[in-house]
């Protein structure tokens, strides 16, 4: 191997490889083959479908459901046991489908090795598979070819190379065989060297293997996507340490109650059926499933804005995200060429500077109308066809190619000689500089007019200008000789300049606006020049109108400036590793980085964010399997949509806990506080067990359904180390609770003393109460903020079927014989019902006041 292959001659990289232009002897690859290796990646470990089922059950929740359907099942509890069986089965299943059917057993980098490669082997050329290829190989290169390997450059012919893959550099590098002096020259400018995965897009070279398999720039990306490790995800982390605190809350809660109810001397089954009751009470069977759910709904909404996820929990993670870390090429712009400026010597040469267009060009569009060849090339095609769509083939029949001297790195121009009916047409296109060096003349309104030093050096200044502005910059000649001199592409006579730029998608300026209104920071990280960064990052909006425009490139990327990296929006000439320092940097802030990205030079940075977003058009393979989700569309706008489902599944998620979590929390003091009082228990254990499984479960999967507020994006994300529940919020759980509570008893009490009516009946009225404010409880959890007719809970669908459903099972308990007995249900009179639906009401006209005075949120 050799180290720094750019920064050595090519003669002196052969001799380090013990190689030569004729090749290895076939002995000596057989020899190299064995201590090197085949040319391809390792294989990756797949995940065997039986894991990703297991994974399902790696929750805390879920283990406390497994020891609650075991304590059921031991007080042969059979009804409540099976029914947290089927709901912890039904999570797994759901969760595995989705999953599985997502994760994808695509291996990327196998695939780019699956190429043939010609090489020299004792002075013969010959065909070969890549993976065979060995240190000191020397291959021949040629248009449209893959790379098999690394290698330096030995010899070549207006070799262009498109690295696009791997240095998300847009436009195709010119190649050259000098050598490049800094040996610390980032990867995108070692115009020497060749890459494994890159393509040829112009041209033919020879050049010596230096790097195969995991010693190539392709191969130290695959070990770097192995090695980066993705932080659990941050909705994992929050219900995990939910359900804990939960399990602290359900021994304070059972403990005391028990200890009171013996000391009162309750008959002992009573009190363990009861204690049983209340444990599952305060647990929220329904979390697990109505969490996937609702992950589920949002994935499956996202599929139909052409964003695919491949697992669950990165939807929800991506509404948490604080920063994306965006490429350019193919993310924020169209990852094709256009015509950008022209600028001519003479406004009316129009006409001269197409026709030079179009036949100083070898680039063709198909019958389809689809552009083939450089994209400098079929840009200058596509830039004549829009104006004129016959000129192409017009032009293309009336002159005939005589002669053509390629681009090639020394003379860094293209020129060619053609004849037509009125005689010979010269066409001349490349550097600025060097069109200007063989221009005699410059073309005016009065004709050619002497082109000196003075105006050379303004147009080289326009040149700057243009470049300065992220152009790629080209200058155009042309001449009419009387005849076909060898020296044809002399004395021309200049026509002006043409700046190409890889415009910005159409969406993406409203997009970067809407992420800048949720207080999401945009940063791009591109291998691509500054100039070119910058200017694609003002037309885009990235930078506020008063903003300092900072770039930080890759040759001044250091981790130890903190500041500088935060105040930094745009990092240009970034490697793989860079990116991965960027997402370190901003993930130790306790922030959630998104990553966009479509070539393998983004994959390990991809799968080290949070969650990490490929590009489904454009990106590479190895960018799909590294990411969390694909944007079949490449548009930034669907990484918008992404982050408001990812919101608006939390919001949700949040509702039904609180909604949850209130509702029996209110059974817990109803009951504590009558035991306490006292007086008989005002509900059964099968009649809170029944509230469990029917009435709480339905209108909590209704929540956890919901599409969500319009406005979502119209706030800051919240924090990712926040806890799921605030402060507030579990005030207002338990407002919430106190108030359906001191309404459910004043009830239950007033039956009792004065109505005087048998406990059977006051029982009857604590129930039906509790169940009927349970089922209006949804509305409370409108925002304050929001109208009261119009808001993502009234219009919410779901959740008024799954209310008109709890209200046709509660009737069925008291008119089907088998529920009543179960339930001890009695008869009740009209005005009794009149009462209950009076009383479960009452907390729905209190909390609304309470919440435009802010006491609850």
């Amino acid at each position: 191997m050799v180290t720094n292959p750019h920064a050595s001659s090519a003669s002196e990289v052969i001799t380090t490889l013990k190689s030569s232009p004729a090749g290895l002897t076939k002995e000596e690859c057989v020899h190299r083959l064995e201590k090197y290796g085949h040319n391809e990646m390792p294989d990756h470990q797949k995940v065997s479908k039986l894991t990703i089922f297991i994974h399902q059950f790696k929750n805390s929740i879920v283990f406390l459901l497994f020891g609650a359907a075991v304590i059921s099942l031991l007080f042969r509890d059979y009804a409540e046991s099976i029914a947290i069986f089927v709901v912890i089965v039904i999570n797994a299943i759901i969760g595995y489908i989705l999953e599985a059917h997502a994760i994808s057993s695509m291996e990327a980098l196998r695939k780019l090795d699956k190429i043939y490669a010609l090489v020299v082997r004792n002075g013969n050329v010959e065909e070969i598979d890549a993976r065979d290829l060995v240190p000191g190989d020397v291959i021949v290169l040629e248009a449209g070819n893959i790379i098999p390997a690394d290698a330096r450059l030995i010899e070549l012919a207006s070799l262009e190379v498109n690295e696009s893959a791997l240095t998300g550099e847009s436009i195709s590098v010119s190649k050259d065989e000098g050598v490049v002096l800094d040996k610390e020259t980032v990867l995108a400018d070692r115009i020497n060297m060749v890459f494994k995965g890159t393509s040829i897009s112009r041209g033919n070279a020879r050049a010596v293997v230096t790097g195969t398999g995991l010693n190539t720039e392709v191969g130290t990306i695959s070990k770097m996507v192995k090695e980066a490790q993705k932080d659990e995800v941050p909705l994992n982390k929050k219900l995990n340490v939910f359900s804990r605190k939960l399990i602290w809350l359900t021994i304070i809660i059972i403990i005391p109650f028990f200890a009171v109810g013996m000391i009162r001397g309750n008959q002992l089954h009573i009190m363990l059926e009861t204690a049983i009751a209340l444990a599952v009470a305060a647990i929220p069977e329904g979390l697990p499933i109505v969490a996937t759910i609702s992950l589920a709904k949002g994935m499956l909404r996202l599929a139909q804005s052409n964003v695919i996820v491949k697992k669950l929990a990165a939807v929800e993670t991506l509404g948490e995200t604080d920063v994306i870390i965006t490429d350019k090429t193919g993310t924020l712009t169209e990852n094709e060429l256009k015509v950008e400026e022209v600028h001519l010597s003479n406004n009316d040469s129009s006409p001269i500077l197409k026709l030079v267009a179009v036949l100083c060009n070898n680039a063709s569009i198909n019958d389809k109308g689809v552009a083939i060849g450089d994209p400098v090339e079929t840009a200058l095609l596509k830039y004549v066809n829009e104006q004129d769509s016959l000129f192409i083939d017009n032009a293309q029949d009336e002159w005939h190619e005589v002669d053509e001297k390629p681009f090639d790195s020394t003379s860094r121009y293209m020129a060619n000689l053609y004849q037509g009916s009125s005689g010979y047409f010269v066409t001349a296109k490349g550097s600025p500089a060097e069109i200007l060096e063989i221009c005699q003349f410059i073309d005016s309104k009065n004709g050619p007019g002497p082109l000196n030093k003075l105006v050379k050096d303004q147009w080289l200044d326009k040149t700057n200008n243009l470049s300065s502005l992220g152009l790629k910059v080209l200058g155009f000649a042309f001449k009419k000789p009387n005849n076909s001199d060898q020296n044809y592409d002399q004395d021309l006579i200049f026509l002006g300049l043409v700046g190409f730029l890889d415009p910005p998608r159409a969406d993406v300026k409203q997009s970067i606006h809407e992420c800048h209104e949720a207080e999401i920071k945009v940063i791009m990280a591109t291998g691509d020049h500054s100039e070119t960064a910058k200017a694609i990052a003002k037309q885009i909006g990235l930078f506020q109108d008063n903003d300092k425009i900072n770039v930080i490139h890759g040759k001044d990327f250091t981790v130890t400036d903190s500041k500088k990296l935060d105040d930094t929006l745009i990092f240009s000439r970034v490697t793989p590793e860079q990116k991965l320092n960027l997402i370190n940097h901003f993930q130790k802030k306790g922030l959630v980085i998104g990553m966009t990205g479509d070539g393998v030079n983004d994959a390990p940075a991809l799968k080290k964010a949070d969650v990490g977003i490929a590009m489904g058009v454009r990106g590479t393979q190895v960018a799909k399997d590294a990411a969390d989700m694909v944007l079949q569309d490449d548009s930034f706008s669907s990484i918008v949509k992404a982050i408001k489902q990812g919101r608006t599944i939390f919001k949700n998620i949040k509702n039904f806990i609180i909604y949850l979590l209130s509702c029996n929390l209110t059974e817990i003091m109803v009951v504590a506080i009558a035991a306490f009082t006292n007086v008989s228990l005002p509900l059964l254990p099968l009649q809170i067990l029944f509230l469990n499984l029917v009435t709480d479960v339905f209108p909590s999967l209704a929540l956890g359904m919901g599409e969500g507020n319009p406005s979502i994006m119209k706030y800051k994300s919240r924090d990712a180390d926040d806890a799921i529940l605030s402060r507030k919020n579990w005030i207002s759980i338990v407002v919430y609770s106190a108030t359906m509570t001191i309404s459910i008893l004043a009830l239950y009490y007033i039956s009792i003393f004065y109505f005087k009516h048998d406990v059977v009946t006051s029982n009857n009225i604590a129930f039906y109460t509790l169940a009927f404010s349970q089922l209006w409880h949804p509305f409370n959890l409108i925002d304050r903020r929001d109208n009261l007719l119009k808001n993502e809970i009234v219009k919410n669908l779901h959740l008024w079927l799954a209310i008109v459903f709890c209200i046709i099972l509660l009737f069925l308990t008291y008119f089907v014989p088998f529920l009543k007995e179960v339930l001890e249900i009695g008869v009740l009179e009209k005005e009794i019902w009149l009462y209950i639906i009076g009383a479960s009401l009452i907390p729905l006209i209190i909390i609304r006041p309470l919440k435009l005075l802010k006491i609850v949120k």
